[in-house]
């Protein structure tokens, strides 16, 4: 009873290394290209476009607003700011240079 466990194993084995060497090698297979993880096939192309060419403050917007709504107005300018006497005199001493001999506070 041994001998026929031992002989259907041996027997079970051969057969089993003999199937495997049947079969031709699997080589990996490598994903296909442009999936995650895997090289560009081709090198990007520079983008082909237009220059834009830049508008000053208070012209129209490039795209015309949608139908039945009006074009934005235009915030007014801010006023510039007045003149401070006080600092005015503190610029024109800033702007002298220091004579010799006179010594800073």
């Amino acid at each position: 009873m041994r001998r026929s466990i031992l002989a259907a194993s041996i027997l079970a084995c051969a057969a089993a290394a003999l199937a495997q060497a049947q079969q031709p090698p699997r080589m990996p297979t490598s994903p296909a290209a442009g999936t995650p993880g895997t090289a560009t096939p081709q090198p990007y192309g520079q983008p082909q476009s237009a220059p834009i060419q830049r508008q000053g403050p208070g012209t129209a917007p490039l795209l015309p607003p949608p139908q039945g709504q009006s074009l934005p107005r235009l915030a007014p300018q801010p006023p510039k700011d007045q003149a401070i006497p006080l600092l005015e005199q503190q610029l024109q001493r800033n702007r002298q240079p220091v004579e010799p001999g006179k010594t800073q506070n």
